[in-house]
């Protein structure tokens, strides 16, 4: 079975979340240091994914409104 946008979108946003929340702990423990900023770097990157997952979400809405009034 497929995961659906938002599914995938929840998932990258809670990940990338989780990051954040990891390179915070980090910045207390050892101050900014190289695994700072490389766990920023990927929750950046989640949170990039999350977004163009929602944005496939609400195209997918418009085709299927689309296809609905023709």
């Amino acid at each position: 079975m497929r995961a659906s946008p938002t599914t995938m979108a929840l998932m990258y946003f809670t990940i990338g979340v989780l990051l954040v929340y990891f390179a915070i702990q980090n910045v207390i423990t050892s101050g900014w240091n190289f695994w700072t900023y490389l766990i920023i770097a990927f929750a950046t990157i989640d949170f990039m994914i999350a977004i163009r997952f929602f944005l496939l979400r609400r195209a997918i809405r418009r085709i299927q409104k689309k296809n609905k009034k023709d």
